[in-house]
């Protein structure tokens, strides 16, 4: 805190010292140059001096004032004016600042088009110092009696031509200095340079030469010069212009003192205010031009940035971002390679209907400012690409993670202000990312990358972000495998099974008890055109992912229980036992759907098991209670898959009607190694046998945790160890026919 105040100090004194020593500098210049006016005008020629004052304080405001102030007296004391001269010319200069200022501000607050403000702001302020320092020029004058009307109205316009010229030249030059922390840059001299400058020199000599001798000549060719200014509007680049114009106008001055000043010194008055008054509207017409071009330009500047920018948040939108992204991929650039970090509001669509538009942009509008102020360099660029998403691109230069220490910062960030209230719509999780490498070629699904990159970052457990290591076009290919698996999905449940199909296998639940009895687990396997199986692992999650999961529910019901009824032998199937998701379990359709397929394939309802997963999503518990309260009222056994390993255990226990629990697997494989995986088995026993229910052992692989569960009072078993799965119908085929 203290360095930075010590270095805006510090700064402070330079740029003051800069403006005290340049207005004395442009005074002592202009006075050199043209001695013999300095001795015919008992004035200071400080008109070029005043002029880059207004455009110093134009640009950064009234604090240069006191440094200027204090050269122009300084000055008056060195002139060796006289008291009231002295207290008078410095107070007028005072005066006229503090005029420009005041009037800029005016302008400012009352005057929204930027044209008008650039057209009206110099060229008044132009009038108002010409018209104060002629006034006190003529004051000056009283003593020795009143000045030639002639003289005066050169004084003015002198005034007000160095005005128009020097002023913005110098916010010119301010502005490209602060914004770009040195000197502006110009372009590089081209033919159209070195044709205007060419021209400017020719005419100039014209003026000269021509000045000289009597003639008409020497009444029109000022008037030809007039066009000079303007070809170097039209022609030469608008970071010259300013340049160029008052180059060109700061001569011509020159030339016409020399050509209207006789051998003995004294002045052609008339002759030089008639050129006078050509240069100052040359130079008016020049300003006029430049500002106007300088607006468009600017408008049109305005415009392409506003396609680059978010409305809400003002950070990049798409498009700005992907160009921001060609840009720092583009060869050359210094960094080793480009990370991306990626934050969503998920759900935002829902958010928008919930709590209104207004809040979801204030709470995008915090995080953009996050985004912004975690970010520790400029050359990050942060966007807003849609609804709810952001992104910062981040130029790795050195060997240390940037992205990553930024995304560190940035939960810490958003975690903070979740806890404090400032993102109370964003309690279901601000999702972050990072993509350690993006490159050019990603441009074109930038957008797509992040929602999968955050959609991985909702399936985090304590970790706070996702952090993507291979190459972004990996997101991609999974996504378009996703896609084509949500394709193929659908076609096959619309019977189209070009790409594959689903495919129904049978894994049996032996019960030690009872070796005579059928009953099995139906599980859905994928088949491949050529043959090959895939996992459900494979694809239910995308199914889950798309919405299909109620259909794929239905196909399995259906063409189970058709399997079984078109086998003569199914009648010897003591139990049929399918998996129900978290969408169908609270879908409407079950009860009704299932009392259908019961009744149309001539199955006993006692017969069929329904398996839930106590780790599943359900969305709608008491449509899910109601429905698993019609089932079991109906007939139909209920059972809990991997119990033990979820939240919700005795939940599941208290709310749904149980009539099977089965261990997940976790507890079975290290059961001879592990006295706390048995104590869970054992515990589990006890408490199905509490509610009267049974109990059955998922992946059991060896004689030994057969014998240990016989031991604990499990005998229903099913794993590889038992029997493993095999397609349904050779299951059927296999069971006695009598």
């Amino acid at each position: 805190m203290a360095a930075g105040t010590a270095t805006t100090i510090t700064r402070r004194v330079g740029e003051s010292l800069l403006a005290f020593v340049g207005w004395w500098l442009a005074a002592w210049l202009v006075s050199l140059a043209y001695p013999a006016v300095a001795d015919y005008l008992p004035i200071s020629l400080i008109w070029v001096a005043n002029a880059l004052a207004y455009g110093a304080v134009l640009s950064l405001g009234p604090r240069l004032i006191p440094a200027f102030t204090l050269a122009a007296l300084t000055w008056n004391i060195a002139r060796g004016d006289a008291l009231p001269e002295i207290v008078i010319g410095t107070g007028a200069f005072l005066v006229v600042m503090l005029f420009v200022i005041g009037f800029s501000r005016l302008l400012e607050n009352r005057v929204d088009q930027d044209q008008a403000r650039r057209l009206l702001r110099v060229p008044i302020i132009a009038i108002t110092s010409a018209s104060v320092f002629t006034l006190l020029g003529v004051w000056q004058f009283a003593g020795g009696g009143l000045p030639a009307t002639e003289l005066v109205i050169a004084l003015w316009l002198s005034e007000a031509t160095s005005v128009l010229l020097f002023t913005p030249l110098v916010q010119q030059v301010v502005t490209a200095s602060t914004r770009h922390h040195g000197p502006p840059r110009f372009r590089p001299i081209t033919g159209v340079i070195a044709a205007w400058t060419l021209t400017a020199f020719l005419v100039l000599a014209a003026l000269l030469l021509v000045g000289r001798q009597d003639g008409t000549g020497r009444e029109w060719l000022p008037y030809l010069a007039l066009t000079v200014p303007m070809l170097a509007v039209y022609l030469l680049p608008t970071s010259v212009t300013r340049f160029a114009v008052a180059g060109f106008v700061l001569v011509w001055v020159g030339v016409h003192y020399v050509v209207f000043t006789r051998p003995d010194g004294m002045v052609e008055v008339n002759a030089l205010l008639n050129g006078q008054m050509i240069i100052f509207t040359a130079t008016l017409i020049a300003f006029l031009a430049i500002e106007s071009v300088l607006s468009f330009e600017l408008a049109n500047h305005r415009l392409k940035a506003a396609r680059l920018r978010d409305g809400v948040t003002d950070l990049y939108n798409d498009l700005g971002l992907t160009r921001r992204l060609r840009e720092l991929a583009a060869p050359g650039q210094p960094h080793r390679r480009l990370a991306l970090i990626g934050v969503q509001i998920p759900d935002v669509d829902d958010l928008s209907a919930l709590i209104g538009l207004d809040e979801v942009h204030r709470v995008e509008r915090l995080i953009g400012e996050t985004l912004r102020e975690v970010r520790p360099s400029p050359e990050i660029a942060a966007g807003h690409l849609q609804p709810g998403l952001f992104a910062m691109l981040v130029p790795e230069r050195g060997e240390a993670d940037r992205a990553t220490m930024i995304a560190t910062h940035l939960r810490a960030a958003i975690d903070r202000a979740e806890r404090e209230g400032q993102l109370p719509t964003a309690r279901q999780g601000v999702r972050l990312a990072v993509l350690d490498t993006v490159t050019a070629g990603d441009h074109q699904h930038l957008t797509t990358v992040l929602l999968m990159a955050c959609q991985k970052d909702a399936e985090r457990d304590d970790r706070p972000f996702h952090h993507h290591r291979e190459p972004a076009i990996h997101l991609i290919e999974d996504h378009r495998r996703t896609l084509e698996w949500a394709r193929n999905l659908r076609e096959a449940l619309a019977g189209e099974t070009a790409a594959g199909g689903f495919a129904l296998f049978a894994q049996p639940i032996v019960d030690r008890h009872d070796p005579g009895a059928h009953r099995i687990e139906v599980l859905l396997r994928w088949r491949t055109p050529d043959g090959r199986i895939e996992p459900p692992g494979t694809f239910l999650e995308i199914a889950e992912h798309f919405g299909l999961m109620p259909k794929i529910d239905r196909w399995v019901l259906d063409h189970a229980l058709a399997a079984v009824d078109s086998q003569t032998a199914g009648i010897h199937l003591t139990e049929i036992a399918i998996n129900l998701s978290g969408d169908s379990l609270a879908g409407g359709w079950l009860p009704s759907r299932i009392e259908t397929l019961l009744e149309d394939h001539h199955w006993p309802a006692e017969r069929l098991c329904l398996e839930i997963t106590e780790t599943m999503l359900i969305r709608d518990t008491a449509r899910a209670q109601r429905n698993l309260a019609a089932l079991h009222e109906l007939g139909v056994a209920i059972g809990i898959d991997d119990f033990g390993t979820g939240r919700a255990t005795f939940s599941y226990l208290q709310h749904y009607p149980v009539d099977e629990l089965k261990i997940d697997g976790s507890f079975v494989r290290r059961l001879a190694e592990s006295s706390f995986d048995r104590e869970v088995v054992k515990t589990t026993r006890l408490l199905a046998d509490h509610l009267g229910c049974r109990v059955v052992a998922e992946f059991v692989e060896t004689p030994q945790q057969v014998e240990l569960l016989e031991e604990l009072g499990v005998h229903f078993h099913q794993g590889y160890g038992v029997a493993e799965p095999m397609p349904l119908d050779d299951y059927l085929a296999g069971l006695p026919s009598d």
